[in-house]
């Protein structure tokens, strides 16, 4: 118990000295002797090791009837493997100090693994382990099982929650990206082991497979890594194809009723995808719009003039069959038509004067600014060159997307803005018991 609680202690003093330096940005590409691409910032600093990988398709490709069944397997990656049990897994985890653990979203399944050094060996045939011969025993299926169901309880109860799965339906109509990721009651009551080792068999496969990595260690030695990792994968798996979703142009306005007296707003409408020309240009556009924090219109117009609202904000969601602007605020039930009303305002002057040169230089700068702090530990650059890589971006994406925000100028911010920007096309969801939304549809929160 003393040398677990040395090694952890040793790992968490590494990481509060690693954020005040400064990781290099020279980007490496690794081809593995398996053949396994990496993308390496490479960095000996301090002796740890992060390690990022990623699958493609997530919890939107879940098998019908199996809903959710990504989002169970994510979290039984360290509840044990081949002889080793759940508790002895977990034992092994603390030994080594390891983080370490998995992610389910909906286009993709992730997993994360940060080390030291002297401990790398240990760590990725430990990984390795997991993602090719994982136990899924009876205990641990069911008490994760019995968590996600407490989560679908707290997405139906929550009124945020349920507001935003309204939303997606209201969006996204019956396209796989409108439910949860935790599929529903049903689905995660049904699902079974077997259909745990059926998602590995058919998603966790080199096909599918993007790795990369940041830290101390060379690329002759990240390769062998990588394979010792990753090589036992199969092959190939199951196509993870999805139909692009048609995001609803139509907007219209619906109230979950919530016995609460501050009612929760939620806000869309069709927006761009990641490999839009035009993405930069709507990225600064949002930000001036409703991304901004404090210095955005919306925050100005909302909380800082009128007192409607503590905050509210907007956001790019970008998927990678489908792209919408989203948003939210809070506010009393009886301010609500009034708050919306000037939304609605505010988002047409958007798009009838796009912003002005103050207000573009300001966003710009703090876009160009904020970047490089994805690279201030090596689990957040090994995270930022995963993201990169699952989204196409380029390898040259982090010198390219300085030059490409800074050639952006007012012109074409207001030309997105007034193509894009729709008042009428907003979709509108209340959860609460809002006055004076007259013609508003009442729909389940479920």
């Amino acid at each position: 118990m003393m040398m677990k609680n040395l090694c952890r202690a040793t790992f968490l003093l590494f990481l509060t000295v690693l954020p005040g330096a400064a990781i290099a940005t020279d980007i490496q590409r690794v081809t593995s002797p398996a053949g396994i691409e990496i993308w390496l910032v490479e960095d000996h600093t301090v002796p740890i090791i992060s390690l990022s990988f990623g699958f493609a398709g997530g919890t939107a490709v879940d098998p019908k009837g199996k809903e959710g069944v990504a989002t169970l397997a994510s979290g039984l990656f360290d509840e044990g493997a081949g002889d080793i049990d759940s508790a002895a897994f977990q034992q092994r985890i603390a030994e080594l100090g390891l983080d370490y653990g998995f992610n389910a979203s909906a286009d993709s399944f992730t997993g994360s693994l940060r080390t030291l050094t002297q401990n790398k060996d240990a760590a990725v045939d430990l990984l390795a382990l997991a993602l090719t011969k994982p136990r899924f025993d009876p205990e641990p299926v069911e008490r994760m099982r019995k968590q996600f169901l407490i989560a679908i309880d707290g997405e139906q109860r929550d009124p945020g929650s349920a507001a935003y799965r309204v939303l997606e339906r209201k969006l996204l109509g019956d396209h796989p990206y409108a439910r949860s990721n935790y599929g529903t009651k049903e689905s995660m009551s049904a699902l079974t082991p077997d259909d745990l080792r059926q998602f590995v068999k058919d998603r966790l496969t080199r096909d599918h497979l993007y790795v990369a990595a940041a830290g101390d260690i060379n690329p002759v030695d990240l390769g062998k890594l990588v394979d010792r990792a990753f090589a036992g994968l199969p092959a190939k798996g199951v196509a993870a194809d999805l139909p692009e979703a048609i995001v609803s142009p139509v907007g219209s306005l619906s109230v979950v009723e919530r016995a609460i007296p501050q009612a929760t707003v939620l806000f869309a409408q069709p927006g761009v995808k990641r490999s839009d020309k035009d993405f930069f240009a709507v990225y600064l556009m949002n930000y001036v719009l409703g991304g901004g924090g404090f210095s955005s219109r919306l925050m100005t117009e909302l909380r800082e003039k009128r007192g409607l609202t503590y905050g509210i904000n907007t956001d790019l969601v970008t998927l990678d069959h489908a792209g919408f602007l989203t948003g939210s605020f809070e506010t009393p039930n009886a301010k609500v038509k009034e708050t919306i009303d000037l939304l609605r305002a505010e988002w047409q002057r958007m798009a009838e004067t796009g912003p002005d040169e103050a207000e573009l230089d300001s966003a710009r700068t703090y876009l160009l600014g904020y970047y490089p702090r994805n690279l201030t530990t090596t689990a957040k650059a090994a995270e930022t060159l995963l993201g990169i890589q699952m989204d196409h971006l380029g390898i040259d994406y982090m010198e390219r997307r300085q030059k490409e925000i800074s050639a952006v100028t007012i012109d074409d911010v207001k030309r997105v803005a007034k193509a894009l920007l729709k008042a009428d096309a907003l979709t509108v969801v209340v959860a609460g018991k809002p006055e004076g939304l007259v013609g508003a549809e009442i729909v389940p929160g479920q």
